[in-house]
């Protein structure tokens, strides 16, 4: 009996959660503890758990798959923001400020999160390295945030793809998406999307099999975006 519930606890099951960044620094009871507070959610279907403008009343810690932002303008026109990976969290700004999301988040299929509650949040605030962590989080956001601004208005579309490609490719180097999601992605049309990975194609960067596409050299993708 004790060695199933072991099993269950989430330190266990997750075990490469001990490594997020919102747990640096702390000793591992306190991670192992943190961990299992969290409540255990599996979404089989690509699932939105942030509606922007909405109110978050949690955080998540991805711990399977992805989860992909988008933010809608005034004109109702949608743009991809990043892709977040495994150990990364999701929503702790809003849930400590009380103000709605800045935009929505959408898993993928699979993709399984641990929900930290309100005073789950609390109570770990009460710790300053927890602060911290946080602050860094938010930190390395806004300056990629700068980053691709920067991208979106002086690099070409070329540069744009590479560094989209280099973000969708976190995990395990293989983008399924369609062309056309790139070309919503990256604000080009399907045809440019076409053109610029054949070039890719050509440099020996990518290589295409059906509607995947591989990326052979992640780094050179990524020289314009550090993510």
């Amino acid at each position: 009996m004790f060695l199933r519930r072991l099993l269950l606890e989430n330190s266990v099951r997750f075990p490469h959660l001990l490594k997020s960044e919102i747990l640096q620094g702390f000793d591992i009871g306190f991670k192992k503890k943190f961990l299992n507070t969290c409540i255990v959610r599996t979404y089989p279907e690509p699932t939105t758990i942030y509606e922007q403008g909405e109110l978050a009343h949690n955080f998540v810690l991805l711990a399977h798959g992805f989860i992909d932002v988008f933010y809608a303008g005034e004109d109702g026109l949608e743009v991809f923001v990043t892709r977040i990976k495994k150990g990364e969290t999701l929503g702790e700004m809003e849930t400590i400020s009380g103000e709605p999301c800045a935009a929505s988040c959408k898993t993928s299929e699979n993709a399984i999160v641990l929900v930290c509650m309100p005073e789950q949040i609390m109570a770990a605030l009460q710790e300053y390295r927890f602060i911290e962590n946080i602050t860094r989080i938010f930190y390395k956001r806004l300056l990629g945030d700068n980053k691709r601004k920067h991208l979106t208005q002086f690099g070409s579309v070329g540069d744009r793809l590479r560094s989209y490609l280099y973000v969708l490719s976190e995990n395990g180097g293989r983008v399924p998406e369609t062309q056309s999601y790139l070309a919503n992605v990256v604000g080009c049309s399907r045809q440019t999307i076409n053109r610029e990975l054949a070039l890719l194609r050509e440099e020996g960067l990518i290589a295409q099999s059906g509607g995947d596409i591989a990326v052979l050299d992640r780094a050179a993708l990524g020289r314009w975006l550090d993510t």
